[in-house]
């Protein structure tokens, strides 16, 4: 498996699309002082705050996540190297977790790129003295809750991908499913529709739980969110190995 991973971290890093994309966050984050003075800066302004303006802007890493997720299988397929990979000694499941895997470590170190630039960032226009409270708690729910989107849409994206094996639709439609999802949410949280609890986004919303909020709908616990969010999951990964691991591998 260590080899698996050393070989999908070198090909991520003579992929320039997954280079340039370590890029985007600290460009934002060194631009957006420049746009949106008024809403970071002010006289009681902290690291913190700071942090937590640029959070927003955080759902960008799992449109990168997608890209990657839509292309690291499907593009095998493409190109025809995913003979030469099934080739090797190792079993379809193995191929098919390295990759998977890969993906969720990308959006980690993007996600901790984007945490540690935007605290150097905010430190040396605020200083780094600010509290880190109840504003830093909820600054690192926020990282949380989109590492767990970015896991969860990431992998449909790439059961997409697998069985498809087109990188393009694969990108698109995990793009559209995470807008889409989240639009729908909404819709059914504005209309209080009991179904809308079994939604993916209604239960990776898990600020919904914390600080003294209520739950989006009705009927809806920490309890109930885990096991929605593993049948989702369950579901995305089986469709992805059943397809790759089960049947011919064809380019």
């Amino acid at each position: 498996m260590r080899s698996l991973l050393y070989n999908e971290h070198y090909k991520m890093t003579n992929n320039k699309m997954v280079r340039y994309s370590f890029l985007v966050m600290p460009l934002l984050i060194c631009l957006l002082p420049f746009f949106f003075t008024k809403l970071i800066k002010g006289t009681d302004g902290n690291v913190i705050d700071f942090m937590s303006v640029l959070s927003n802007f955080l759902i960008i890493t799992i449109f990168l996540a997608i890209g990657l997720a839509g292309s690291i299988l499907a593009n095998e397929f493409q190109t025809g190297t995913i003979k030469l990979l099934l080739i090797r000694p190792r079993t379809r499941s193995m191929v098919l977790f390295a990759k998977w895997l890969t993906i969720q470590l990308y959006g980690i170190y993007l996600l901790t790129t984007t945490f540690i630039f935007s605290w150097l960032i905010g430190g040396i226009i605020y200083g780094f003295g600010a509290g880190y409270g109840l504003m830093f708690q909820k600054l690192l729910l926020t990282y949380g809750i989109t590492f767990l989107e970015l896991m969860l849409i990431s992998t449909f994206t790439y059961a997409v991908s697998v069985v498809f094996k087109n990188s393009a639709f694969a990108i698109g439609f995990g793009i559209a499913a995470l807008l889409g999802g989240k639009f729908i949410t909404e819709i059914a949280e504005l209309l209080e529709l009991s179904l809308g609890k079994i939604l993916l986004f209604a239960n990776t919303q898990w600020d919904q739980y914390l600080f003294g909020n209520t739950p989006i709908l009705s009927g809806m616990s920490p309890g109930f969110s885990i096991i929605i969010l593993i049948m989702h999951f369950i579901f995305f990964y089986g469709v992805a190995w059943f397809f790759f691991a089960k049947r011919d591998i064809t380019v």
